[in-house]
């Protein structure tokens, strides 16, 4: 995607007017399906100078889930990081009130000590109650144990084991519906971590500079130089409101405009469409719809975008372009690739894909790991924090299978959950 991202960015300007072309930045824009993916695209924009406007999102760097991983990571780093200390604090919740955490700043500026020490030695403030004291020496652990691995791993796997240890998928994903969009953004900043490694460590093996500004290696590990870079980018997004810019949003929010020159990028299929749509009535036929309005937003100039690997949860997959595009007339079509040599391996003798056409009606079929869990409804399951519990319903497949659980426990009642974070057992497996 990182290629993707750099192409289009490189493609507007060529055709802007500050690049030898005579359309204005501002009657450009670039679709997208999920805001996750504008995250290669501001740094392309950034990289280049290209002023840009981001519309119904936050910049990637400033979203609340990037910016609660990342203060996560920082406290790794750096123990002393109050800043980062006071974001996660309660985050996911634990019962650590303003109140409680009032009294504990209150404690380590009394001690001269940072608040995650302050926080180990909770049991000597008198006003906090057990429960809050618990969740204190609870989160101090975490830390503690996060911190052990973090000279063994590397930004992605770290940024992973956070989210696993401290529950912050299945924390999203109680949100609904926007919480699984807040759960992609996650996902999408461990793809950009991973991205953001390789190349690191490409130019310390040519022997160039290394990454972050101005080479700030010194002794400094992997994570520490992320950070660094992360940091970076964060404060750089003064770009992200320019109207003079290129317009990014999703398809979604582009309904009724129009632009001379538009991109449609992320056109594969698991992205557009997007994979948890298959198991849903009429999901297909409207990611179908969404994506004519897509084709539709361009009164000149309309690039068709898809990227052959892309970072998918910290790791490089192969893609394959989206079913959508078997519809439109080769006739149309002016071919590019950033890669011609794999290009040719892939298409046949006409120059079009060797994959045969997919009539308009056909589901989509989904392939599936055949290690992934499966569950039926009727059958018992337990969770290692609501216990015991019916599963009433299954909808999804893969990553994104969810079951709806009814619990044991009245006051839990019942919940839907993300299979692949949740951490459910069958109770014949846990006994």
């Amino acid at each position: 995607e990182r290629d993707e991202a750099e192409w289009l960015a490189g493609e507007l300007t060529r055709r802007a007017s500050v690049g030898g072309g005579d359309i204005p930045y501002e009657s450009m824009a670039i679709l997208y399906r999920t805001n996750a993916q504008s995250r290669p695209l501001e740094e392309a924009f950034r990289f280049r100078g290209i002023p840009y406007r981001l519309v119904g999102a936050v910049s990637f760097y400033e979203r609340r889930e990037v910016k609660d991983v990342l203060a996560y990571l920082r406290l790794i780093a750096n123990p002393a990081d109050d800043e980062a200390f006071a974001r996660i604090v309660n985050v996911p919740r634990r019962g650590i009130g303003d109140a409680s955490f009032t009294s504990l700043a209150r404690a380590a500026a009394q001690w001269r000590l940072p608040l995650l020490e302050a926080a180990r030695a909770a049991d000597r403030i008198p006003d906090l109650r057990p429960n809050v004291r618990e969740a204190f020496a609870s989160l101090v652990r975490s830390i503690d144990e996060l911190r052990a691995r973090q000279g063994q791993v590397d930004p992605a796997t770290a940024l992973e084991q956070i989210v696993a240890a401290v529950g912050y998928a299945q924390y999203l994903a109680d949100e609904g519906a926007e919480g699984i969009e807040r759960l992609e953004n996650v996902q999408e900043l461990i793809a950009g971590a991973a991205e953001w490694a390789e190349t690191a460590e490409e130019e310390e093996e040519e022997g160039g500079e290394q990454a972050g500004e101005g080479g700030n290696g010194g002794g400094a590990t992997l994570i520490e130089r992320y950070l660094t870079q992360a940091a970076l980018v964060t404060s750089a997004d003064q770009g992200t409101g320019d109207p003079t810019g290129v317009t990014l949003m999703t398809v979604h929010m582009a309904k009724g405009l129009e632009w001379p020159v538009v991109a449609l990028a992320g056109l594969e299929d698991g992205l557009f469409p997007l994979a948890r749509t298959a198991g849903e009535p009429g999901g297909l036929e409207e990611e179908r719809r969404l994506c004519y309005v897509g084709l539709t937003r361009a009164r000149e100039k309309l690039y068709l975008s898809w990227a052959r690997t892309r970072y998918r949860n910290g790791r490089l997959e192969l893609s394959a372009a989206s079913r959508f595009l078997e519809a439109v007339p080769p006739s149309v079509l002016e071919e590019r690739s950033t890669t011609p040599q794999w290009d040719r391996a892939g298409r046949g003798e006409a120059g079009r894909r060797s994959r045969p056409p997919l009539p308009v009606d056909l589901d989509w079929d989904v392939e599936v790991s055949q290690d992934a869990p499966r569950y039926v409804t009727g059958e018992r399951v337990r969770h290692r924090k609501f216990g015991g519990g019916v599963v009433r319903a299954v909808a999804g497949s893969g990553r994104e299978l969810k079951v709806t659980v009814e619990f044991d426990d009245q006051e839990i009642g019942t919940k839907q959950l993300l299979v692949a974070y949740a951490g459910l057992e069958r109770e014949w497996e846990s006994a």
